[in-house]
């Protein structure tokens, strides 16, 4: 039980720092987005309870924060002047060009482009 509950509470320090990343770092179209999704991730996992799964979902988000927070820490360099400002602070990476997405990967792709768009036009 014990090994349950510090599951639960990393769990949820690490969802907390996401959205603490997302407000601190994002745009506010983006943070909307972003949020949602680790959301909708992180409810859909509450049930998972195979250790294997559980370790890459959570070191996958693990990867994605510290992303989040290099890219909002160099943008803020570049803002006041102690990066150059030709350094690169895009967000995100580009997919490899021989990577194959499964099923699951093409739906969810799919679902993020939609809520991208609905979030460009506004609505």
């Amino acid at each position: 039980r014990q090994a349950t509950m510090s599951g639960r509470s990393a769990a949820l320090s690490l969802y907390r720092s996401l959205l603490r990343s997302h407000a601190k770092c994002l745009p506010p179209n983006m943070r909307q987005l972003g949020d949602s999704y680790i959301k909708s991730e992180f409810r859909l996992h509450r049930s998972v309870t195979q250790p294997e799964q559980l370790e890459k979902f959570f070191a996958e988000w693990g990867v994605y924060l510290d992303h989040i927070n290099t890219s909002g820490r160099a943008r803020d360099a570049v803002a006041t002047g102690a990066l150059e400002s030709d350094y690169s602070t895009k967000m995100g990476t580009n997919l490899p060009t021989d990577s194959t997405l499964n099923e699951e990967q093409q739906e969810k792709l799919e679902e993020l482009r939609e809520e991208a768009m609905k979030l460009g036009k506004g609505g």
